[in-house]
């Protein structure tokens, strides 16, 4: 698999499970660990949907703006670096501190670039939630099932991962349909850095995320 195949690749699982992702929204959630995550869900979806519904004009117009407000909403309740350490796997361990503060800043990007692109599709879409697992001992992980529409109308079933960090539940990873957006990019970027180094694909990465930032 090419460099470039990332991208397009992890899109296409992006664009899947956005409107459920996006939707978390800090102000929602109790700050305290008896808070439902579907509840929080459920409200946080209608509310983040609703405001960018109304902003909806910017995809045309001012994508950058657009990224600002999916940002805010979005990245408060993101687990960003356990995320993509856990996409980097055994490479963050060889990382430096540079390399890691790099990585996670366009890993990021990346995200924010791919969800704003994609957004706009889901922006009229009706999550339904159909419950929780919270299987084992451990009351600060549970896994949520989500039912939403994709662009051609088709069902498609998401598992969001949460973890309770701080007393607010963040999301680690999404599962679409047997596909985990971890696990898939985790492949994806151990080939091209053993096939290249890991400067090589940081600076691709980047490169990436600059390029679409000027081009919108």
């Amino acid at each position: 698999m090419s460099s470039i195949s990332v991208y397009p690749l992890l899109r296409r699982i992006v664009s899947a499970s956005l409107c459920c992702l996006l939707s978390f929204s800090l102000w929602a959630q109790a700050q305290d660990k008896t808070a439902d995550p579907v509840a929080v869900m459920k409200v946080a979806i209608e509310d983040v949907l609703a405001q960018l519904k109304k902003h909806e004009a910017l995809y045309q117009t001012d994508q950058e703006q657009l990224r600002t407000i999916v940002a805010e909403s979005a990245l408060p309740n993101l687990a960003i670096k356990r995320m993509a350490q856990l996409a980097l796997a055994k490479h963050w361990r060889g990382a430096s501190a540079e390399q890691r503060e790099t990585y996670v800043r366009e890993f990021q990007r990346y995200l924010i670039r791919s969800y704003t692109k994609t957004l706009y599709l889901y922006r009229n879409t009706k999550p339904e939630m159909l419950g929780q697992d919270s299987k084992g001992s451990d009351a600060n992980k549970t896994t949520l099932k989500v039912r939403v529409n994709n662009e051609r109308g088709e069902a498609v079933i998401l598992f969001l991962r949460l973890e309770l960090q701080d007393s607010v539940w963040k999301i680690v990873d999404i599962n679409v349909e047997g596909i985990s957006l971890v696990v898939t990019a985790r492949g994806v970027f151990d080939e091209e850095i053993n096939r290249t180094s890991l400067d090589a694909f940081l600076k691709n990465l980047t490169e990436q995320n600059n390029k679409a930032a000027v081009n919108q």
